[in-house]
């Protein structure tokens, strides 16, 4: 199956800045802080250019996020740059983002990951237009990944990416249509689980979706459907199985605002057929639901559900299903300071086996502003993992780190 089964998005200029330390996501959302934007260092061209450093240290007390439970400091390191354009026409947008992680005295656990991006939109008119997008992207696997179960809790997972949109948009209606292909491979230095000698993860995906829809005084809701086919490419074990699959899936999806409420919903039922007899089949939902409420100028919250499916290289199982629930508050007591802080509860079902695993995470973010191109970042994690079997007892693990670093933007 697809690294994500559903569709989350058919916009395709890359213009974020992605590489950023595991350690410090949030997953609900929360209302953006206003003056904490990254603002454009250089503009020359037609071009806008968005450069940003950061640089800290953080404390954990399981660097190899195992049942060891071995305590270190790890360097962290990630730097972002973009460029897009500001024409009134058309648009060009790149990034490039690096981040490497490395631990002072368990010389194993290092990881850096490089990432880059390309996109445009060419318009043939005020409604039709033309998106292209190429993707490499670099992403260091840890702890709350379901690669996890897979056996790398040390390595890093390469995607590259070629997408093409035809888009129509009359500000009332709007039709898109997009061709996805996704060629993704794993890095592991260490192997935690036996797990991970059942098969590769290298494969490449193709994605075919429609996606009709109107637009609304709220926001924008609509259909979309499209097949989806994988082919695995290659391993260095003996493959007892192969996975390549075929399968389609089905969903809607709505983007909603009204005043200082916002969220969107997007649910999708897809079947995926198997050439592995062990498999057969997967015929299952995913989705997701998100909403952010601005209380005041102080206060915001923010809530998650979400249902993935992703590959999983365990033997006679298609897949991955994480069920995953998360809130988190904001907090601005001053112009250049505010707080995060929210809890989230994931739980693991392994596809067409008896495996489960259940994981609690607490993450707090702190930042102070002191200057407009400089801030001050605190943040910290609690995590407790646990499974249902020794088959998975290497994934059953606590963890608690606190990352101090200085965030430059020009």
């Amino acid at each position: 199956m697809a690294r994500r089964t559903t569709v989350a998005s058919l916009m395709l200029l890359l213009t974020g800045l992605a590489a950023t330390p595991s350690a410090m996501a949030q997953i609900a959302p929360l209302p953006p802080v206003s003056g904490f934007e990254q603002p454009s260092g250089l503009s020359f061209g037609g071009f806008k250019f968005y450069n940003r450093i950061q640089a800290g240290l953080m404390a954990t007390d399981n660097i190899r996020l195992d049942p060891t439970e071995e305590s270190d400091f790890k360097k962290i390191f990630a730097f972002n740059a973009g460029a897009q354009s500001d024409w009134e026409k058309h648009a060009v947008a790149a990034t490039v983002s690096y981040v490497d992680q490395k631990a002072v005295d368990v010389s194993d656990q290092k990881s850096s990951a490089l990432s880059g991006t390309i996109s445009g939109r060419y318009d043939f008119t005020d409604a039709l237009n033309l998106r292209l997008g190429a993707l490499n992207e670099g992403s260091i696997i840890g702890k709350n990944d379901p690669l996890q179960f897979n056996g790398n809790l040390n390595g890093t997972t390469q995607t590259n990416t070629l997408e093409a949109a035809l888009g129509w948009d009359d500000k009332k209606y709007f039709v898109n249509l997009l061709s996805r292909y996704q060629d993704v491979s794993n890095d592991t230095d260490i192997d935690v689980t036996i797990v991970s000698r059942v098969q590769s993860q290298d494969r490449e995906e193709y994605n075919l979706t429609l996606e009709a829809g109107q637009h609304y005084s709220w926001g924008k809701a609509s259909v979309f459907s499209g097949p989806i086919r994988i082919r695995y490419s290659g391993s260095d074990f003996i493959l007892p199985e192969d996975r390549d699959s075929e399968g389609g899936r089905v969903g809607i999806g709505a983007e909603f605002a009204q005043g200082n409420l916002s969220g969107l919903v997007r649910v999708i039922g897809f079947a995926q057929y198997f050439d592995a007899p062990t498999i057969g089949k997967v015929i299952s939902g995913v989705g997701t639901a998100q909403l952010t409420y601005k209380i005041d100028d102080q206060w915001g919250v923010g809530g998650a559900l979400q249902r993935t499916f992703d590959e999983t290289n365990i033997q006679t199982s298609g897949g991955l299903f994480t069920n995953l629930a998360a809130v988190s508050a904001l907090y601005r007591p001053a112009d250049d300071i505010y707080l995060k802080l929210g809890p989230t509860y994931r739980f693991y079902t392994i596809e067409g086996t008896p495996y489960e695993a259940e994981s609690f995470t607490l993450d707090a973010t702190a930042a102070w502003q002191v200057h407009d191109r400089v801030e001050l970042m605190f943040n910290a994690s609690a995590s407790n993992q646990l499974v249902n079997d020794a088959f998975l007892s290497n994934l059953q693990y606590s963890e608690s780190s606190a990352t101090v670093s200085v965030v430059i933007t020009f």
